[in-house]
């Protein structure tokens, strides 16, 4: 079985070429590995000078393109049987290629992709870095999801990245219907919405570098909500699991019983938010107790809110950002 790594960079060179370490270190090499660069610098000599004595066929484009359509056009560029999506951020483990061809491999799994569940890691030692990291690694400020679970396994409605089945992903490919979009949850609803099953082992291991200005991740969030909007849109899909359905339902419930009381109530809504968070934090990361993590989560969880407003706006504006590379 021969894979192909794809994927995507934009001015994040510095952190692209540890991800091409990681790339290089896998237990079974790749076929080939496919770039589509976005941005400013040609970096094409460098990856050369990094793969070339594993014997790597390297199938670079320089285009600026937004992230979607970057995809769409590396993927066109696969050979192998399988093809693995990677981010600049994104580190890999040794085994992470063998363990997602052996599961995808598995006829008694039937499925057609497969995904780890990324850990965050701390650019650096500093305090602001380690929050982030935590942060991005607190799966209650995403009230739950699976695929932000590390000890999950068994069938999921998101992946990160994705390691998939060429010619199934070839046959679907990335929405290109708007730029900015949750590209990661949309493609896998799509293939879900055409019968085929997306599956997370936690033995498919990979980390993700995490921005280290809070400033950042504060946008981040605010991306993610935008995203969310345009994924419903695209998607016509109000909820893409069950999880969206109670998590809406029960923020609705919390406000209109707010309502209820008195109008001034509704400030009373953050209240509850930190409080949740922080009965969270104690109970399930005693090992941590980092009480700062709930304060700044609170507020990327309001930025996200914040930004999914923002996209239902825009869509009646009909002026949607195009593009989806965050700095």
């Amino acid at each position: 079985m021969s894979y192909s790594f794809f994927g995507t960079c934009f001015n994040d060179h510095k952190h692209l070429f540890d991800c091409l370490k990681s790339i290089l270190s896998q237990t079974i090499l790749p076929k080939e590995i496919i770039l589509v660069n976005s941005g400013e610098a040609n970096i094409e000599q460098n990856i050369i000078n990094m793969i070339n004595k594993e014997r790597i066929k390297l199938i670079y484009i320089h285009r600026n393109l937004p992230r979607v359509k970057a995809l769409n056009v590396a993927l066109d560029k696969s050979s192998a049987d399988f093809s693995f999506r990677f981010d600049t951020r994104s580190r890999f483990s040794k085994d992470y290629a063998e363990n997602a061809l052996n599961i995808l491999g598995d006829d008694n799994l039937k499925i057609s992709v497969v995904g780890g569940v990324p850990s965050a890691v701390s650019i650096s030692r500093k305090f602001e870095s380690k929050i982030c990291a935590e942060i991005m690694n607190s799966s209650y400020l995403y009230f739950f999801p699976k695929h932000r679970n590390f000890n999950y396994c068994g069938y999921a409605s998101s992946i990160y990245l994705g390691c998939f089945v060429t010619n199934t992903l070839k046959k679907i490919k990335f929405n290109e219907k708007e730029a900015l979009l949750s590209e990661d949850s949309l493609i896998i609803n799509d293939f879900l919405g055409r019968g085929f099953k997306a599956y997370i082992s936690p033995r498919i291991k990979l980390e993700y570098v995490c921005r280290s200005s809070f400033l950042n991740i504060l946008k981040l969030f605010n991306t993610y909500g935008f995203c969310r909007t345009n994924t419903i849109l695209v998607s016509n899909k109000l909820f893409i699991s069950k999880r969206h359905f109670f998590v809406f339902l029960a923020l609705i419930i919390i406000f209109l019983t707010l309502v209820q009381l008195s109008i001034l109530s509704i400030i009373y809504f953050p209240v509850l938010m930190i409080v949740f968070n922080f009965c969270c934090e104690v109970y399930f990361y005693r090992k941590r107790n980092n009480l700062f993590v709930p304060i700044y989560g609170t507020l990327c969880q309001f930025s996200w809110i914040i930004g999914f407003l923002w996209g239902l706006i825009s869509s009646f504006k009909g002026n949607n950002t195009k593009s989806n590379f965050i700095s």
